[in-house]
């Protein structure tokens, strides 16, 4: 019983980042400028011209990435091309899959803290979702849902 609660808090988690990445990457690809989000001020600290890149990258892997994940967590399906990606775990490409974007999600955000530095709430917030990700994906219950 523990392990479904556990593995509902994830997928919420998920949601909640797929929800950041679609609004924080079709913000960012409608105005590239940043203006919009009021981050213009910031690009001239990223290696960057624009926020096209950094908005393809929230869309597709915080945004696709998830919902990807959170699918594959629920409906558990054997795709060929998937279970290659994360066959050396013995898991699930779904929670493979899962750790590795909560990793990127933490590189992501070190890169953007020393970069820009951490000014918004949203950063914050973004951390902990992280964190909780990685934490419920980890524990014992969940993991042996996938294995």
């Amino acid at each position: 019983m523990k392990s479904k609660i556990a593995l509902w808090l994830l997928i919420l988690a998920l949601i909640f980042l797929a929800f950041g990445g679609f609004y924080g990457g079709i913000a960012m690809l409608l105005d590239p400028s940043g203006r919009s989000l009021e981050m213009d001020a910031v690009l001239a600290r990223l290696p960057v011209a624009n926020f096209t890149l950094p908005g393809l990258f929230l869309l597709v892997v915080m945004g696709v990435g998830s919902l990807l994940f959170v699918y594959g967590l629920l409906a558990r399906p054997a795709w060929r091309w998937a279970e290659a990606l994360t066959g050396w775990s013995g898991f699930h490409w779904a929670w493979a899959g899962t750790i590795l974007l909560g990793v990127v999600l933490g590189i992501w955000l070190v890169v953007q803290g020393l970069l820009i530095g951490f000014k918004w709430q949203i950063q914050y917030i973004t951390a902990v979702n992280g964190l909780l990700i990685i934490l419920l994906v980890l524990l014992p219950g969940v993991r042996s849902l996938f294995k």
